[in-house]
């Protein structure tokens, strides 16, 4: 199960938050939010995802793309440690942009 949630912050930047397993079934459900978001800034929260597969991870690759094209960008926030080993095992980590500290220099969890 998967739950995602997305909301404008006051400085032009969308953060959508994913709840769950971002596995094949989840990953158009996060297709579809990222559609809606328009051409911003998006950061993808990841500290919650338990599960991360290939359809997963392909859709963030999807993501970065839909959203360069649209001269918008996504930054992944506070990747969960198992989101982290799966982009760096694909080696997606060398593409996307990852920030994995919290606010004033806390780590992420899992770091």
């Amino acid at each position: 199960m998967i739950v995602i949630t997305s909301r404008e912050t006051g400085r032009g930047t969308t953060e959508i938050a994913v709840r769950g397993d971002l596995d094949s079934v989840a990953a158009g459900e996060l297709r579809r939010v990222l559609l809606g978001a328009g051409p911003a800034a998006v950061e993808l929260d990841l500290s919650q995802v338990e599960f991360l597969d290939c359809a997963g991870a392909r859709t963030l690759l999807w993501a970065d793309g839909h959203l360069r094209a649209m001269n918008g960008t996504l930054t992944v926030v506070r990747p969960s440690r198992l989101v982290m080993r799966m982009l760096r095992l694909v080696e997606f980590d060398r593409y996307l942009s990852i920030e994995k500290v919290v606010g004033a220099g806390s780590p992420a969890p899992g770091d």
